[in-house]
């Protein structure tokens, strides 16, 4: 499926949410079931949407429509190593802290408990900032890559969205459940 045919949008990378979003709604007109249309031509378009809205799935469709084989070399960047370990000490000190949580009975085990929490939290919060200001700066990277036709650097930021985007899931699932527990 060329997504962008569908929504009537050149086929290209750097696209803004909004204009999918317009493009989509145009397109759309009259094809949902509620308007007499056919319910599989409205999903047809609310997938072209949902492709490209999500960078990541966006850079793939790219990818496959520029006829360049999707593989899995396995190299990250230092970078994403670093960022690995990072994420993966946080979210296990925050699992370890949750857990500690069950089973603080007394209030005041409770109170320093969630005043550790706290520390957590703040933690959590800069790593977010870092793992999303890391996100942009790679999707920025699109109209280098869209203008160069340079598909390797298209394979790399493709690995490292992958990651990025697991990372930013991980961090924002702990931070909902440091607030469950400090609720």
């Amino acid at each position: 499926m060329n997504a962008w045919q569908k929504l009537g949008l050149p086929v290209c990378l750097s696209l803004e949410a909004e204009n999918i979003e317009q493009c989509f709604r145009q397109a759309s007109e009259g094809a949902h079931p509620d308007a007499g249309g056919e319910a599989g031509r409205f999903e047809e378009l609310r997938e072209a949407r949902d492709v490209l809205r999500d960078d990541f799935r966006r850079l793939e469709a790219w990818l496959h429509f520029k006829e360049v084989e999707l593989s899995h070399s396995g190299v990250v960047s230092p970078e994403a190593g670093e960022m690995f370990v990072k994420v993966n000490e946080l979210t296990t000190g925050v699992d370890h802290w949750l857990a500690q949580g069950a089973a603080k009975s007394s209030g005041l085990g409770k109170a320093l408990w969630q005043k550790e929490g706290f520390t957590w939290k703040a933690r959590l919060e800069v790593l977010q900032e870092e793992v999303t200001e890391w996100y942009e700066r790679t999707v920025a990277d699109f109209a280098a890559v869209e203008s160069n036709l340079d598909f390797e650097k298209a394979l790399l930021i493709r690995g490292e969205l992958g990651f990025l985007r697991k990372w930013k899931a991980s961090l924002q699932e702990r931070f909902g459940k440091i607030w469950e527990g400090l609720v």
